[in-house]
């Protein structure tokens, strides 16, 4: 696949998804709240996880860049990820394996979670595996983001992940202690 062809695929897919947009907006939102918190918190993973996929992009894009002693700006990396992939270095068969290997964990994770609460509610106890499970998911995700910009060449996000890990830190080591 060319970078013309590449180009062209995105317009579509970007096309496809502002079709109807709002339409797809309130459908969307009904989902959602029929569904309930769980099924919430899934389309938060899911879009924690493509950012998290994005920003590795723009880390290996940059790392491409320096190489070549090109510029490596934020919107130089973001549009050298054609070129990326079709150097190899980005290979989106990795990736989706790595994408969709994540989601099955976080719903299973999710899921385990559920049955030691609803088995805690029984029990006479406050349920909370759900909320330190989602926590835990989330944080580990934002972590790897600001990694992956740090990574691309971003240097604000270097202390702004070292404040969020001395943060999660502590308050680990308070649920920990519970």
């Amino acid at each position: 696949m060319n970078l013309d062809d590449l180009l062209q695929a995105i317009y579509k897919a970007g096309q496809g998804l502002a079709d109807a947009w709002l339409f797809k907006t309130v459908l969307a939102s009904i989902i959602t709240a029929l569904s309930g918190a769980h099924a919430s918190a899934l389309l938060w993973f899911v879009l924690l996880v493509f950012v998290d996929l994005v920003t590795r992009w723009l880390a290996i894009s940059y790392a491409q860049l320096t190489e070549s002693q090109c510029r490596n700006g934020l919107l130089s990396c973001l549009l050298n990820i054609p070129a990326a992939i079709q150097a190899g270095r980005i290979n989106s068969d990795a990736m989706k394996h790595r994408f969709a290997g994540k989601m099955i964990l976080y719903i299973a994770l999710t899921i385990m979670a559920i049955g030691v609460d609803n088995m805690l509610r029984l029990a006479g106890e406050t349920p909370m595996l759900v909320r330190v499970v989602w926590m835990y998911l989330a944080a580990t995700e934002a972590l790897s983001i600001l990694e992956n910009f740090r990574d691309a060449g971003i240097e604000q996000a270097g202390g702004l992940l070292d404040f969020l890990r001395s943060r999660l830190s502590t308050l680990f080591l308070k649920l920990k202690s519970k």
